[in-house]
């Protein structure tokens, strides 16, 4: 009989402090997190490899000469730099090397350390003109060839032929196996002037998008102005080759040449990085999904002022309010911190799309609120400086239902607003033959940006809120 008493006694115990619990639960401001909602874990580009297999390719058509006269110009200076950076930069790296113009050849690391040479550029009909897309081609074969472990093709054995015992231990073969990690995370740099055969830049670009953009990997341009003595070829259909020296003196008459770098997003940066230690001068932009480092939240900001809202908690990431008066806009106007990516692509900073969905929090269910996420506009634009961040949320209360309603509001810049960046178009030839310029250089960096935006949607922000209406 005692035993059972002790029983009701402590049964009675817990039922007090279940009820007290649950009071006090429903009578405070500070309701747990919903368990089903969680939100998008930060987009970064994450680190770089740790292994990599880089090919390095090197237009070697005739209208690259020029660049090796005279003997030192910033492009033979940089030739070197090219492999000395990944093999210092990177822990675990292969380098193999070739070149091409109407198709592409393996060389060995002796014939790259040639490229700062004249006799590197006179060779056969098959140097004549350029084909960058050749190169793409002869990516998406290695590929395959892996793929399938068949032998290699009968033209990519003639670097086996022309290598002694001793070159061929510090070759890198074309197609030697590669385990899974590594396949993963390759970089390919191709050393040109960007004269395509006939300026044909959309078939270049259509390629990057199928092989490359389409499945995940960005592209990265270098480019950096050297001393030129030579002929330029390539600059339009039914256009005479064009004789051009640069002055000396004048670094505003030398040539542009560019590193078309593809990969993954943080190794283009980092390599991109290391070669601008010496390069100073030199102009990037990486074409990607990624313009920061993490996107924007309530935590970055500098200043929040709050109209008809009360905020429950401090939260820096996740912020949550309670609604003052039931018909009456409420405000919320943030002041962020806005970092972009260095290499990042160019857009206008006041062309904004603005995508918002909601939730509410009901007892026993979340649930998708279309309604609720049309009572809630946002406003945004980055100041004159690029610096800062202003976002302004005005929510209309008065068709919300009283709940707890989760708020996603993401921002990124409009597809077409995304723009090529003054040094582009200083350096983009235009009408005018004039050999300073690149031919067509606006157009494949206007028609890169916007491939890479509108298949990626690149973020800059995202915040979630909870507003709670009684």
């Amino acid at each position: 009989m005692q035993e059972k008493e002790i029983r009701w006694k402590t049964s009675f115990l817990l039922l007090s402090i279940y009820l007290c619990f649950f009071i006090f639960s429903i009578g405070c401001d500070h309701e747990p997190v919903p368990p089903d909602f969680n939100p998008d874990p930060e987009i970064t580009p994450g680190d770089i490899s740790d292994k990599l297999i880089a090919r390095i390719y090197f237009d070697a058509t005739l209208s690259m000469q020029g660049f090796v006269v005279p003997d030192s110009t910033h492009y033979t200076r940089i030739c070197p730099s090219l492999e000395s950076v990944i093999v210092s930069g990177w822990k675990d790296e292969r380098v193999s090397f070739f070149r091409f113009g109407e198709k592409v050849e393996p060389i060995d690391r002796n014939t790259y350390l040639q490229a700062g040479y004249e006799g590197f550029y006179e060779r056969e009909n098959i140097y004549r003109e350029t084909f960058i897309q050749k190169i793409i081609d002869y990516e998406s074969q290695l590929a395959s060839n892996r793929t399938a472990e068949s032998t290699i093709p009968e033209e990519l054995t003639e670097i086996e032929d022309r290598n002694t015992p001793e070159e061929t231990t510090e070759t890198v073969s074309p197609i030697e196996e590669v385990d899974e990690s590594r396949e993963k995370h390759q970089l390919v740099v191709i050393v040109t002037d960007l004269f395509q055969d006939r300026g044909d830049i959309n078939l270049l670009v259509t390629q990057l998008k199928e092989k490359y953009i389409k499945n995940g990997l960005e592209i990265g341009l270098f480019g950096l102005r050297s001393q030129f003595d030579g002929t330029v070829y390539d600059t339009g259909i039914g256009q005479a080759p064009l004789p051009y020296r640069s002055d000396p003196n004048n670094p505003e008459t030398f040539r542009p040449f560019y590193l078309l770098v593809l990969g993954r997003h943080a190794d283009i940066a980092y390599y991109f990085d290391r070669l601008k230690v010496n390069n100073p001068d030199a102009k990037t932009i990486i074409f990607s999904r990624y313009l920061v480092s993490r996107l924007v939240s309530f935590e970055d900001a500098t200043t929040i002022e709050l109209e008809r809202l009360n905020p429950l908690d401090q939260n820096p990431r996740l912020k949550r309010f309670r609604i003052v008066g039931d018909s009456d806009p409420a405000e919320i106007s943030a002041k962020l911190k806005y970092v972009p990516l260095p290499h990042a692509m160019f857009f206008d900073s006041n062309a904004f799309k603005v995508s918002i969905s909601a939730k509410d929090k009901r007892i026993g269910e979340t649930k998708e609120n279309p309604e609720a996420a049309e009572c809630l506009e946002v406003t945004s634009k980055l100041n004159e400086d690029g610096n800062e961040l202003s976002v302004v949320f005005s929510l209309d209360p008065e068709d919300l239902q009283p709940a707890t309603y989760l708020y996603e509001v993401t921002l990124s810049p409009d597809v077409d607003a995304y723009q090529t960046p003054r040094w582009c178009s200083d350096w983009d030839m235009g009408a005018e033959r004039n050999g300073a310029k690149t031919l067509n250089l606006v157009n494949f960096v206007r028609d890169l940006s916007q491939v890479s935006a509108r298949m990626h949607h690149p973020k800059i922000a995202q915040f979630h809120c909870y507003i709670k209406k009684r």
